[in-house]
């Protein structure tokens, strides 16, 4: 999308307001309340069709550079279908009445902050009623990406409390951040690519349990995956620094510092919202995270106000 163009007219909309309204109503219906809406997840397919990629290219008797080719071209060639389906798309939202509703409801589904509090808000219940099993159950939707199931078992108070700090930032960044970003910069065909590389990653992440993805031939994926993710991870460490400030015992200063002596970029989303769990309590960190939200919506309306030249 071109920054300098106008904001369309009969029946078009622009982007930035898309995008704004979009994150209002995810943020007010978000999670069980939208899944009426669209019974097939759309990251669902794209995931099925990774992992059967996976099967038929990444068997163990090949040797292992030949796995990895074959992994960075299947993630090359997504990554360029996802570019191409997006401007396809973009062209239909663009040039036809009222079709610019198909791209606000992409973005309603593709977006993830209010499900994401929901789910961190019943760990906290769960540990205050001091019912550990409930809590890991709770705990297991919001750490299915990044933690073995049988590890999650294993888990007691503390570890429960730093897995959910983990599991909000990795989410805040991956899930609400990244496509904004990537949407902000290119339009669909960012938000397309973001999504990809994110379910890539996600589908091979857990490399070394034997699974489809296992060994080299999930590196292609999980490198466009960092970088994709990248900006999206440090504009969320500066949101979050930020969004500590409006709340008691939080320090955006101190959680920057905190965050970047962590060395991880994904250790620094934790390590912001840590700052502010006291006594292993998840209000404020979950208090935080819904301000972070807001600061999110914030920006992305002052770069609609500054779009119509106001």
């Amino acid at each position: 999308m071109s920054w300098t163009s106008p904001p369309g007219a009969w029946g078009a909309a622009d982007p930035l307001f898309l995008l704004l309204i979009a994150l209002g109503v995810e943020g007010y219906l978000g999670g069980r309340a939208l899944r009426f809406a669209w019974t097939g997840n759309p990251r669902r397919a794209l995931a099925m069709l990774c992992l059967d990629l996976a099967r038929r290219l990444n068997r163990p008797e090949r040797p292992a550079a030949a796995r990895r080719r074959r992994g960075a071209l299947v993630a090359g060639s997504l990554a360029l279908a996802a570019l191409a389906l997006g401007w396809v798309l973009s062209m239909v939202t663009r040039n036809y009445p009222f079709a610019w509703t198909l791209e606000w409801l992409l973005l309603v589904l593709l977006i993830d902050q209010r499900a994401t509090w929901r789910l961190g808000a019943a760990v906290q219940e769960a540990l205050a009623s001091g019912s550990l099993v409930r809590a890991r159950e709770v705990l297991r939707p919001l750490t299915v990406e990044a933690q073995a199931p049988l590890e999650l078992d294993k888990l007691g108070l503390a570890g429960i409390v730093e897995r959910t700090l983990a599991a909000l930032g990795r989410r805040f960044a991956g899930r609400l951040m990244a496509p904004v970003v990537w949407y902000v910069a290119l339009g669909l065909p960012g938000l397309f690519l973001q999504q990809t590389a994110y379910v890539m990653a996600a589908t091979l992440s857990l490399r070394d349990s034997g699974g489809p993805g296992a060994g080299p031939y999930g590196d292609g994926a999980l490198s466009l995956a960092r970088a994709v993710a990248w900006p999206a991870d440090v504009l969320g460490i500066l949101l979050l620094s930020l969004a500590a400030v409006f709340v008691p015992g939080g320090h955006g200063a101190a959680g920057l510092r905190l965050a970047f002596r962590r060395g991880g970029v994904e250790d620094g989303l934790a390590a912001v919202l840590a700052q502010v769990a006291v006594d292993r309590r998840l209000n404020r960190a979950l208090v935080v995270f819904a301000v972070a939200c807001l600061i999110n919506a914030g920006w992305i309306g002052v770069l609609a106000l500054l779009r119509l030249g106001l």
